[in-house]
């Protein structure tokens, strides 16, 4: 988990890849029970051998969102400077995920806008990957980032 890291710590271009989650039969249950997202297409085998874009049922996209939303809080944003979700832009399906497909994230910074004093927005293109190297989702995530100056200067992790 990403230690001190502040907004002046990420650079545009720089790259990251995630680790990875096997999505499971049990994952779109439990989706469900928080969503109560039950469209045939995650739950319905007959429905779905019918559907011309999918070969069975499959994970709910804003499941896979979550899980990548998981992967910056753990891998990619700062746990010991103050920074909150900014939002996401862009949201791209691009590919069903099924149960037993693995996804990960590959991340770029692409933007850094200062926004006052105390904070910054980082902003990256994500593209949430399967085992088959396929994207099944690309969208634009912007996190709301503490300042070096403004929360203490600690270095980053990796420095010292």
């Amino acid at each position: 988990m990403p230690g001190y890291k502040y907004f002046e710590d990420f650079v545009v271009g720089q790259k990251q890849v995630t680790s990875g989650r096997t999505m499971t039969e049990a994952d779109i249950r439990l989706c469900i029970g928080c969503s109560d997202n039950t469209h045939p297409v995650h739950v319905d085998a007959e429905y779905c051998e019918k559907h011309p874009s999918v070969h069975g049922c499959i994970v709910q996209g804003d499941l896979i969102l979550c899980v990548a939303d998981g992967f910056f809080a753990k891998e990619i944003t700062p746990s010991k400077v103050p920074s909150i979700h900014y939002g996401m832009d862009k949201v791209r399906f691009v590919k069903p995920t099924y149960p037993g497909d693995t996804v990960h994230c590959e991340t770029e910074v692409v933007e850094q806008t200062v926004k006052n004093e105390q904070f910054g927005v980082i902003t990256w293109n994500v593209n949430v990957i399967n085992q088959h190297g396929e994207t099944v989702i690309f969208y634009v995530d912007k996190q709301y980032i503490g300042r070096r100056s403004a929360f203490g200067g600690q270095e980053a992790e990796g420095d010292a």
